[in-house]
């Protein structure tokens, strides 16, 4: 039990990642015993983090602070965005400038933009990700360097011994994936362990995420870019910005698609090659530990677990990361979109004023967008890019492909929006009268349009 020690998730991801940046291989006795001394005895691990030591550690942080502090910050972001927007709504009109207003598509109902909740949003997402390891002092993890002592030889090697026990003493086994994993002797030891005592096994691919946050920072100038646009040429303005916007944003996940294609195939070729003879390993003096803890998890044989490796874990890598629609979980899609949220309370508060039935429609579609037409979208391009352009040799027809599904999945939302935004404004401003639509039409347009695409989202 004292060789049971836990690295807390708020020293995990303090200084911006400094530990997931550290190889061990690297550091002095001092410097591997002030590691060592940052972990703690714990009963158990909340999860077991499986890495190659020598990849990039900023994609391994922005990994581990998505998955692990994205819903926190998404919470965040929600109240605070939707606080303002109810403050605004129910109470009391905040200060706004008049250089930023518009008549957009309603004639005669001038609107002035608001920018508190998208400005308070987005800085609540912001602080939510850079803080909010803080709050995370009793999750605990097993990160090998600074879990297992690296400075005494005894410990060194009952520490290793014992993995398979730290491993059944942990809820889940996450996966820091790369193109190098494969290759890695600690790497595929600590995988082929979990997998033979049966904990659960997320395989989190550091590029995808480091894309994610890449993501989040665009949609964030995006918020800002067409909140700033608004006003300019009564509604075109928006417009320009949001096409500009998206596009490259559909493009880059086509592409995101294409490399997952990529990323597959090599996966399979690795698998089916693999040999633990082989393996790499940062010190050499571990491989002599690892081999003899895999002889005795494997009855004496290297043989059987180059088996176990090529097809078990084969299975189980691979049906994690595509076995699903989507490349990536329906969570994670709304976590890159997670600026649309601020911004569209931000569009719904500056229109807080016009008619009752020129809102509700507003309010139904906003949602929509947000939770449902957005990722769904994303997870198109990804798809296309996935099914499509991995065929394509890289240069620059991948690029005009990607573009090319770029453009098209923005014209379909722009399509949906006229149907879901423009339409029912017209209909509530009782430009279609002449054709026997009453304004509560507009509702009911929107609402049936509107369920079509969560149903489309949920599928």
């Amino acid at each position: 039990e004292s060789l049971r020690r836990g690295l807390p998730v708020n020293r995990l991801l303090a200084e911006f990642g400094r530990v997931l940046r550290t190889r061990p291989d690297a550091l002095t006795v001092a410097e591997q015993t002030k590691l060592f001394s940052a972990s703690r005895s714990v009963d158990e691990f909340n999860f077991f983090v499986s890495h190659v030591c020598s990849s990039p550690g900023a994609k391994k942080y922005i990994t581990l602070v998505v998955d692990l502090l994205g819903l926190a910050a998404f919470v965040a972001t929600a109240i605070v965005s939707s606080a303002f927007f109810a403050l605004q709504a129910c109470w009391q009109q905040l200060p706004r400038t008049r250089a930023f207003g518009t008549s957009g598509d309603f004639p005669g109902l001038g609107w002035t933009v608001s920018f508190w909740e998208v400005s308070c949003g987005v800085t609540a997402m912001c602080v939510g990700y850079a803080l909010g390891h803080v709050l995370c002092r009793r999750t605990c993890c097993f990160l090998a360097f600074a879990s297992i002592c690296q400075y005494d030889p005894e410990l060194k090697t009952a520490g290793i011994a014992n993995i398979p026990a730290f491993l059944r003493s942990s809820r889940e086994f996450v996966v820091l994936w790369d193109e190098a994993y494969l290759t890695r002797l600690w790497c595929v030891y600590e995988l082929a362990v979990a997998h033979s005592v049966g904990i659960p096994i997320r395989i989190l691919p550091t590029d995808a995420y480091a894309l994610l946050a890449w993501l989040q920072l665009h949609w964030c100038a995006n918020s800002w870019f067409c909140c700033l646009m608004w006003m300019v040429g009564s509604g075109w303005g928006a417009r320009v910005a949001f096409v500009s916007s998206v596009v490259p944003v559909f493009s880059l996940q086509a592409n995101v698609g294409r490399a997952f294609a990529s990323l597959y195939a090599k996966l399979q070729d690795q698998f089916d090659i693999f040999d633990v003879r082989s393996a790499a390993i940062s010190l050499e003096s571990d491989r002599a530990l690892l081999v003899a803890s895999i002889e005795d998890l494997f009855n004496g044989s290297l043989d059987r677990f180059n088996s176990e490796v090529r097809i078990a874990l084969k299975s189980v890598a691979l049906q994690s990361l595509a076995g699903q629609h989507a490349i990536i979980p329906y969570w994670a899609m709304l976590l890159q979109t997670m600026p649309l949220m601020p911004f569209m309370c931000s569009v719904l508060t500056s229109s807080a004023h016009l008619p009752l039935v020129c809102r509700v429609p507003q309010y139904v579609s906003g949602v929509t967008l947000v939770f449902c037409v957005v990722p769904m979208v994303s997870a198109a391009a990804m798809h296309l890019g996935r099914r499509f352009i991995a065929r394509i040799s890289a240069g620059a027809g991948v690029a005009a492909a990607c573009i090319v599904i770029g453009v098209f999945l923005t014209v379909m939302v722009g399509v949906w929006s006229a149907l879901v935004w423009v339409l029912p404004r017209k209909i509530c401003l009782g430009d279609l009268r002449r054709v026997g639509l009453s304004d509560w039409h507009a509702v009911l347009v929107a609402g049936s349009l509107n369920g079509l695409a969560c149903i489309a989202a949920v599928w």
